[in-house]
C-alpha cells in the first residue's frame, strides 16, 4: 500500500550521549551522506533528532511503498524543497504511478504522509508550549505575526471560538491547512498563504481519527480536486492534503517526470482526493530501519523504550 500515515513522537526518544552517542551514530549511517551532513549542521540537539528522523522515516517510506532496499533509494528535492525519490522511477509499482510523499516536524512529533495517485502534502502543528521560545496562545501576539497569512473570513473565524484555548487549535488547524497545500503542490516559501482560504468544518464519525475536513479556494476560486483531512496528534495537529498532479510546482521538472499518470479528468482527481484513508500510526526506532539493520541497532541499545 502506498497510501501511509506515520507518526514518531520524538519527546518519548534519549538517546545516550546524544548525537555524539552510538545509537544516534549508527542511525545517522544509515541515511545518504549528503542528508547526514544536513543533520549535523544543525546547532541544537533536538533539531538533529527530528531531522535524522524525518530522513529515516522517508527511507522507510521508500522501502515500504516501492520496495526499493536501501542503498538503492536516492532523495532529491524540487526548487520548492519538496522531496521525492529520484530512484527506481522505471520500476514503480503498478498501484502507484503518482507515488509521492511529504513529511513535516513540530514539537514533538515527526510525521509522514505518502499517496500512490494525488499529490500529498502534510503539516503537523504544535501547541506554542512545545515550540522553541513559544509560550501561551495569546491572539494579538500570533495576529501580529501571522495576520497577514490569513483572509478576513478565515480571521473571524479564529476570533469566535472566544476561549483562548480554542482559538489556538482554530488557529492551529487553519495553519496546517495553508502548509499542506503548498507543501503538496512544492510551492516553497514564494507563495503567499493569503491567497488561498480554508472553510474548516467538523467531520463525521465515519473518518474517525480525522475529526475535520477543509476545503480550499485560491484567488476566490473553490478548487474541487482538493481534500483535507485532520488529526490531533495529542495537544499537536496534523493535515494531510491531497489534489491533482496538474498542480504541482516544479521548475526543473524532474519530480514532475516520476509522475506517470497526470492525465486524470475532473472526476477522478476528485474520487482519489476523496479516497478513505486510515489514520497516523506511532511508531519506535526500530520501525524506521530495514531489517538488515535491526542487528546491529539492538546490540547498542539494550532496552527500546518505545518496545
Amino acid at each position: 500500500m502506498a497510501a501511509l500515515r506515520i507518526a514518531f513522537n520524538s519527546s518519548r526518544w534519549a538517546p545516550e550521549g546524544e548525537d555524539d552517542g552510538a545509537e544516534f551514530q549508527y542511525l545517522l549511517s544509515c541515511v545518504q551522506e549528503d542528508e547526514a551532513e544536513q543533520v549535523r549542521r544543525f546547532r541544537f540537539f533536538e533539531d538533529k533528532q527530528r531531522a535524522l528522523v524525518s530522513r529515516l522515516l522517508q527511507r522507510k517510506c521508500a522501502e515500504t511503498c516501492l520496495g526499493l532496499r536501501w542503498d538503492e533509494i536516492l532523495i532529491k528535492r524540487t526548487k520548492g524543497k519538496k522531496p521525492f525519490v529520484a530512484s527506481g522511477v522505471s520500476e514503480r509499482p503498478e498501484g502507484a504511478p503518482n507515488f509521492n510523499y511529504n513529511v513535516s516536524h513540530e514539537g514533538d512529533y515527526v510525521v509522514l504522509a505518502s499517496e500512490p495517485v494525488c499529490l500529498v502534502g502534510v503539516d503537523v502543528a504544535a501547541p506554542g508550549q512545545s515550540r522553541k521560545g513559544g509560550g501561551p496562545f495569546d491572539l494579538d501576539r500570533v495576529l501580529k505575526s501571522f495576520g497577514s497569512a490569513f483572509t478576513r473570513d478565515e480571521l473571524r473565524n479564529i476570533e469566535c471560538f472566544g476561549d483562548p484555548a480554542a482559538q489556538d487549535g482554530a488557529f492551529r488547524r487553519n495553519w496546517s491547512c495553508k502548509e499542506a497545500f503548498t507543501k503538496a503542490r512544492g510551492d516553497g516559501v514564494g507563495f503567499e498563504l493569503k491567497r488561498c482560504e480554508f472553510t474548516i468544518e467538523e467531520a463525521g464519525e465515519g473518518l474517525l481519527p480525522y475529526t475535520h475536513t477543509a476545503e480550499v479556494s485560491v484567488d476566490g476560486d473553490l478548487l474541487p480536486g482538493w481534500s483535507f483531512l485532520l488529526q490531533p496528534l495529542g495537544d499537536h495537529w496534523v493535515t494531510v492534503a491531497r489534489g491533482p498532479c496538474s498542480d504541482v510546482v516544479d521548475a526543473h521538472g524532474e519530480f514532475t517526470k516520476t509522475l506517470s499518470r497526470r492525465n486524470l479528468d475532473p472526476c477522478g482527481w476528485r474520487r482519489e482526493a476523496g479516497a478513505p484513508r486510515s489514520g497516523f500510526e506511532v511508531v519506535g526506532v526500530r520501525d524506521l530501519l530495514p531489517a538488515d539493520k535491526l542487528e546491529g541497532y539492538d546490540e547498542i541499545v539494550e532496552e527500546d523504550p518505545f518496545g
